[in-house]
Formats: structure tokens, C-alpha cells, sequence
């Protein structure tokens, strides 16, 4: 007797449908594939930013405890060209070594290329490079600095009447004492305490800048 019991269906599927899968399986494997490398592309990040950062602070960590001032110049250039925060540091001491030593036009290219995240800081490297372009008699561009490092100070209390009083004494050095006195006034209205407690005479520096520019 011949079986006559059903068999179970083949588990066939149009063909398109295959192509199809073969194209969804295509595509996960390709998202797989990317995102496995984007995974170990940032696991490399991680290690060279915290090795490249653990360098950097090696080396400002020997500068800074260097005795003999002309190798630790040496040790601060060198750190300097590690980036990283602690890179970033050694550009910035380098800008004060480069101009205690008159040497202004090299303290400027290390200040600029410094990359600041603390206002205080970044203000005070604007002044110091402000003080540079002073000493180089490129007044304008020492007012631009000034500017920026009032800017970066945000209103602190003595940062800004400083620049202030050093944009003034640009002023009267360029003949131009409305500006001077307009600088005086501003410490004058906006930081009286500072005024008050400075050993500069603000007020009286104000009134003459003010009598020459109604001459």
C-alpha cells in the first residue's frame, strides 16, 4: 500500500525575496563592519591622546623642577611641541621666558599658538602679547591684544582697569587724549574700588588727558 501521508511543504521562497535577503544581509554586515572600526579607532584615540598626554606631562613636570634656568628653557620647548594641556603650558611659559629676555617677535608665536580653555589665563596671555607688540612700537596691534584680554576677562575687577590703564598709556603716546581720558573714565564709572586703591592717580591722569583733548 502505497503511503499516502502528506508531506511537508519545501520551504521554498521567490526568488526575489531571496535577493532581497542576501541585500539586507549585505547591509548589516557592512554596519557591523563600520561600526567595529569606528570601536577600535576610538580605542586608539584614547590611547594615543593618553599616552601623548602622559609625555607632555612628564616633560613640563621635568622643566618645572629644573634648577639651571637655561636647560629648563630647553626642557619647556621641547614640551611644548607635546600639545595637550600640559603642552599648552610650556607655550605659554615659553611666551614669558621669550619676552623677559627681549626676545618678542618668538614669546609672540608661542603665546599665539597656545590654546587656552581659562579665561584668566588666556587674558593674561592677550596682555602679555599685548606688551610685546609695545615693545616691538606696534602700538595697534598692541591695542587689539588689550582688547581681547578685556574681553576674555570678562568684567573681572582687576584685569580690566589694567588693560585699561595700559590702553591709555598708548593713547597719550599716540597724541590721542580723548581716547586716553575716554580709558580713564571707564575705570573711573565701572571700577571705582580699583581706582580707589590703585597707587596710580586715576582721576587726576583722567582731568589732564581731558584738558589736553578740549585744547
Amino acid at each position: 500500500m502505497e503511503n499516502t501521508a502528506p508531506q511537508a511543504p519545501q520551504n521554498e521562497m521567490p526568488e526575489e525575496f531571496m535577493n532581497g535577503g542576501d541585500k539586507k544581509r549585505r547591509t548589516m554586515l557592512t554596519l557591523t563592519v563600520i561600526l567595529l572600526v569606528c570601536a577600535i579607532a576610538a580605542c586608539i584615540w584614547v590611547f594615543v591622546h593618553q599616552n601623548g598626554t602622559a609625555k607632555a606631562d612628564e616633560k613640563i613636570a621635568l622643566a618645572d623642577i629644573e634648577q639651571n634656568d637655561s636647560v629648563a628653557t630647553t626642557l619647556y620647548a621641547e614640551a611644548a611641541k607635546a600639545g595637550y594641556k600640559s603642552g599648552n603650558r610650556a607655550k605659554v611659559e615659553m611666551g614669558i621666558r621669550l619676552f623677559r629676555q627681549g626676545k618678542y617677535e618668538e614669546a609672540i608665536k608661542y603665546l599665539d599658538d597656545a590654546s587656552i580653555d581659562d579665561n584668566i589665563v588666556a587674558a593674561g596671555v592677550e596682555a602679555l602679547k599685548g606688551d610685546c607688540y609695545v615693545n616691538l612700537q606696534q602700538l595697534d596691534k598692541a591695542l587689539g591684544c588689550y582688547d581681547d584680554a578685556i574681553s576674555e576677562a570678562d568684567e573681572n575687577p582687576q584685569i580690566v582697569p589694567l588693560m585699561l590703564i595700559k590702553k591709555a598709556n598708548i593713547f597719550r603716546e599716540q597724541k590721542n587724549y580723548a581716547a586716553e581720558a575716554k580709558a580713564y573714565k571707564a575705570i573711573l564709572d565701572d571700577y571705582p574700588r580699583y581706582a580707589q586703591g590703585s597707587q596710580t592717580d586715576i582721576r587726576k591722569y583722567y582731568e589732564r588727558a581731558e584738558a589736553q583733548a578740549e585744547k
